[in-house]
C-alpha cells in the first residue's frame, strides 16, 4: 500500500470496525472468462503486489496476530491508489484485507507481507494456511506456502524445480499443472502463480471481483 494514500485518509469512521468486510460476497464462478495477468499491467501496481490468502482467521483475528492498526474502510482505488509504495516506511506494512468465508485475503501495493518467513509461519500455527506470492516491479515471482507453522513451500518462479521447504512433494502436481515448472520458469509467473492459488483455495484473484469489495485499510510493523 503506497504511503501517500496512507497519509491522505480521512479520520477513523465508525464503519471502520473489525468486523469481516465482504464475507457474504460470491467469489468469481468459474464461467467467467479469467485474466489473472492484470496485476502485471495494471498502472497502480508497477512496482510490484503481493496477494496472502489465510485460512481460519477472521480478518480482526489476522490484524491482532500481526499487531496490526485498523486505519480506514476503503474501495479498490484507495487499496492502489497513487503515491511512492513503502519508500520512507519501510518499518511498516499498508493492506488491504478482506473476509471471504473461512478466508481472509490481503492485498498489498509493493508489499511483501505474504512472503515473509518470520510472518507467515506465525500466521500458519494450530492447523492454519497461509498462500502467499509476490510478483511485478521488474523481479521474479515469490510463491509461499505456511502449514501449521512450517515454511511448507517457497519458490522462486525463475527456477521453480529449486523450490524448497517441507511440503514440496504435496504441492509438485497443481505446481506442475499451473505451469509451474522447468529451471528458467514460466513465461507468465503471475498467471501461473494466481492459477496455483486459486487451484489450491478457491480463491480466484480476477480484478473485476476485487474491485466489488470494501477493505480494511490496516499498518502492520515488519519483523
Amino acid at each position: 500500500m503506497k504511503r501517500r494514500s496512507v497519509l491522505l485518509l480521512l479520520p477513523l469512521t465508525a464503519a471502520a470496525g473489525c468486523g469481516s468486510p465482504g464475507a457474504a460476497d460470491p467469489r468469481p464462478s468459474g464461467s467467467e472468462a479469467l485474466d489473472y495477468s492484470w496485476p502485471d499491467h495494471h498502472p497502480g501496481l508497477t512496482s510490484g503486489f503481493c496477494f496472502t490468502i489465510v485460512k481460519g482467521l477472521q480478518p480482526h483475528e489476522l490484524i491482532e496476530r500481526v499487531g496490526g492498526k485498523e486505519l480506514q474502510r476503503v474501495e479498490w482505488p484507495r487499496v492502489l491508489g497513487p503515491g511512492d509504495g513503502e519508500v520512507g516506511v519501510r518499518s511498516r506494512f499498508f493492506i488491504g484485507i478482506i473476509g471471504v468465508g473461512k478466508w481472509t485475503v490481503v492485498v498489498e501495493d509493493n508489499g511483501s507481507l505474504g512472503v515473509t518467513p518470520k510472518i507467515v509461519q506465525p500466521l500458519s500455527a494450530k492447523g492454519g494456511l497461509v498462500v502467499g506470492y509476490r510478483g511485478g516491479g521488474g523481479s521474479p515471482g515469490h510463491l509461499m506456502i505456511g502449514r501449521d507453522g512450517d515454511l511448507a513451500l517457497d519458490l522462486d518462479t525463475s527456477a521453480p524445480d529449486r523450490a524448497t521447504g517441507t511440503k514440496v512433494a504435496d504441492y509438485r502436481k497443481d505446481l506442475l499443472a499451473a505451469g509451474l515448472s522447468g529451471r528458467s520458469g514460466p513465461a507468465d509467473p503471475t498467471v501461473a502463480a494466481l492459477t496455483f492459488i486459486a487451484k489450491r483455495t478457491g480463491i480466484k484473484l480476477v480484478e473485476p471481483w476485487l474491485q466489488t469489495r470494501s477493505y480494511l485499510l490496516v499498518s502492520v510493523p515488519q519483523v
